[in-house]
């Protein structure tokens, strides 16, 4: 739980500042990629923000039990893997099962793999790592997007 604190701004947590709320929607499934969500969560989270996530397409195959600790960073590491890895693996960040736990027990955090993306990769339920929740599109859109004060896309 100590990746949370580094990732706080010291202003972030001011007793008269209200909880804002953050909505994420994650599509690529590189290593890479689903550890700067994770990162951003834990930030959000470290500084008292509600956060939900949607994971789609490419990153629901990753957040499956069978896939989540295969190493699969971006085209753009080519050649680079090793050291890549190594630096993932020093700041803690290459077990993305972890990240997305540690967050969930921090603070106010969902996540949801798209019901829609499970369906076309074959993915049922039980294949996803613990935490996940299915959850449709139209639901992620008209309840957790229309409540967020912020939309960011990965």
């Amino acid at each position: 739980m100590g990746l949370a604190r580094g990732l706080v701004h010291p202003q972030a947590r001011r007793p008269d500042r209200p909880v804002k709320r953050l909505a994420i929607i994650a599509s690529r499934g590189s290593a890479n990629s689903l550890a700067q969500v994770g990162t951003l969560v834990l930030a959000a989270v470290g500084s008292e923000l509600s956060v939900r996530v949607f994971f789609r397409d490419e990153a629901v195959w990753k957040l499956t039990k069978a896939r989540v600790h295969e190493s699969n960073l971006s085209e753009i590491y080519r050649g680079h893997e090793a050291e890549v890895a190594a630096r993932l693996a020093a700041q803690g960040l290459d077990d993305l099962e972890r990240l997305f736990r540690e967050a969930r027990e921090l603070g106010d955090v969902k996540l949801y793999a798209c019901s829609s993306s499970m369906a076309i990769c074959g993915v049922r339920p039980e294949d996803l790592i613990e935490g996940l929740e299915v959850r449709g599109l139209t639901a992620f859109l008209l309840e957790d997007i229309a409540s967020a004060d912020r939309v960011l896309t990965f």
